[in-house]
């Protein structure tokens, strides 16, 4: 788990000498969120908790604290007296979730369209000006680059700004890491191809036009097909 360990190492760096439980228990879940979606963790891999302490100089509370909460969001599965490890997904209940996540993001890009003001579209210009840059030199298909997933969150980030809708927000933006871990498991990586720009234009166009019928319909469009690409491989996976 070497990547765990620089992204706990990176974690800790920053917390002061003397911490909380909870705040250690959090720096702990931080750090193999990252590893699971943007590292080495795969399905199926064992995760120790002796291990897990011993590397972020912690002891096994926090640790097992923040395996829980992975536990509780579809990230790991805990198996009592045996140990934890990461879960495998299921396709028929990730078709269900993409469903779910296009409808409630379908619904933020339309209140983006309808609310962006002058200001907004300036930022989101600026935000889109940055991605194209990060994505020129990202890795190719199969580098499991994170510049994708943070640039992924980038846009849809700036969607959520302009939308003006706190509670709407907050629902759509915890789904977010469930949708990059199935993403990830299933294609090792968000890369962008070019069906994925396509769409990001798309979604980007209808907003500056102030068109919220598109807006949407790009949206849910877009994540429904993610959702049937990633069901499929996830299918391809267990059958292998």
């Amino acid at each position: 788990m070497s990547g765990s360990a620089q992204g706990a190492s990176s974690v800790w760096s920053v917390l002061p000498g003397r911490v909380t439980s909870g705040a250690r228990a959090q720096a702990v879940y931080t750090a193999l969120l990252e590893e699971l979606l943007e590292g080495d963790l795969q399905p199926d891999d064992w995760l120790s908790v002796v291990d897990i302490a011993e590397r972020m100089a912690c002891s096994r509370a926090p640790v097992m604290e923040a395996i829980k909460r992975l536990a509780s969001e579809g990230f790991v599965t805990i198996f009592p007296q045996v140990g934890c490890r990461v879960t495998m997904p299921n396709p028929a209940e990730v078709g269900d979730f993409f469903r779910v996540f296009a409808a409630v993001e379908g619904c933020v890009a339309r209140l983006a369209a309808e609310r962006r003001t002058a200001v907004d579209l300036e930022e989101f210009e600026l935000a889109w000006t940055q991605m194209a840059r990060l994505l020129r030199n990202a890795g190719g298909p199969t580098a499991s680059d994170p510049v994708y997933r943070r640039t992924n969150i980038l846009f849809h980030k700036q969607i959520h700004r302009m939308a003006h809708g706190h509670s709407a927000s907050q629902i759509a933006a915890a789904l977010w890491e469930r949708s990059d871990f199935y993403i990830k498991v299933a294609f090792g990586s968000l890369y962008f191809s070019r069906r994925v720009k396509d769409a990001h234009e798309s979604i980007r166009n209808a907003i500056i036009e102030g068109d919220p019928d598109i807006a949407e319909s790009a949206v849910v469009e877009h994540l429904r097909t993610v959702g049937v690409e990633v069901s499929r491989r996830l299918r391809e996976l267990s059958s292998c």
